[in-house]
């Protein structure tokens, strides 16, 4: 950092590059995942569906532009920290050494588990009536969201969202690296809940991920449902805060059988046409 130069400067010197970091860190795992389920076989895709409906049309192309806004909002917070860091008002280290590997990796957990906590309080927060409308019906318009649906926030929420790193910044010192490794699993997590097919080996949902991880199931019901399920990247929150999906542990059970031949796929498309499976 150079001190001769004002935190104000130095964001608007930052931004576009923060900008174009940002808009990759969308883009990449979004066009990957939409590529892979463009090109895995059609029978592959229809086993691993969970979702009831086709997204509408002209659907992908909204949340492509509303996400283009989130990624301006997500950069500008980023410009911020970048200055409120050169300010010394926010915690970044740079020298890996100062705190160690261990400490490191310690903030990285306690990174992702207040996130977590962050993401599931404000989600609820947002479905309130009298703020539904204003900020998070933007991310709902996508009934069967697609990966592109990762950030079609309205601004309100995008703000919301960014505010979390700015936030703890101003308690807990982080490395540029343990927030680069945060914020790739965050988009990969969240492209990967937003697909409507769910690529997570079979072996995994009927395990420790189905157990302990938010699936591409979980999100979907709350997208076609319109409430519940509100956690991102786990599901003990929805469980604590009595939110979570009454069938969703049922559905899941019978999606992973289905995977492995045990349930008819054909009756678990009926179960969910009913509201019972």
């Amino acid at each position: 950092m150079q001190p001769d130069i004002h935190p104000v400067q130095l964001a608007l010197q930052a931004w576009p590059a923060i900008w174009l970091f940002d808009l990759l860190r969308y883009l990449v795992p979004a066009a990957l995942v939409a590529a892979a389920l463009a090109v895995l076989p059609a029978r592959w895709r229809s086993r691993r569906s969970v979702q009831e409906h086709a997204p509408a049309a002209g659907q992908r192309r909204r949340e492509f532009l509303n996400s283009m806004l989130t990624v301006l909002v997500f950069s500008a917070n980023g410009a911020l920290i970048f200055a409120g860091a050169g300010a010394g008002i926010l915690c970044l280290y740079t020298d890996i050494a100062e705190r160690g590997w261990a400490y490191a990796a310690v903030s990285l957990i306690v990174l992702v588990l207040a996130h977590d906590t962050w993401f599931y309080w404000t989600h609820r927060l947002l479905h309130q009536r009298w703020l539904f409308r204003r900020s998070h019906l933007t991310h709902h318009r996508s009934v069967a969201p697609t990966p592109w649906a990762a950030y079609s926030f309205a601004p309100i929420e995008a703000l919301v969202q960014a505010a979390f790193l700015t936030l703890i910044l101003l308690v807990l010192p982080l490395h540029p690296m343990v927030i680069f490794i945060f914020l790739t699993h965050m988009i990969v997590r969240n492209v990967l809940g937003h697909a409507g097919v769910d690529l997570v080996p079979r072996a995994w949902l009927a395990g420790w991920w189905g157990r302990w991880l938010t699936t591409t199931l979980h999100h979907d019901l709350h997208h076609s449902q319109g409430r519940l399920n509100y956690g991102l990247y786990f599901t003990w929150w929805d469980r604590i805060g009595g939110t979570e999906h009454p069938e969703y542990a049922l559905r899941l059970q019978q999606f992973v059988e289905s995977l492995h031949g045990q349930f008819p796929r054909s009756q678990i498309a009926a179960n969910q046409a009913s509201g019972i499976g």
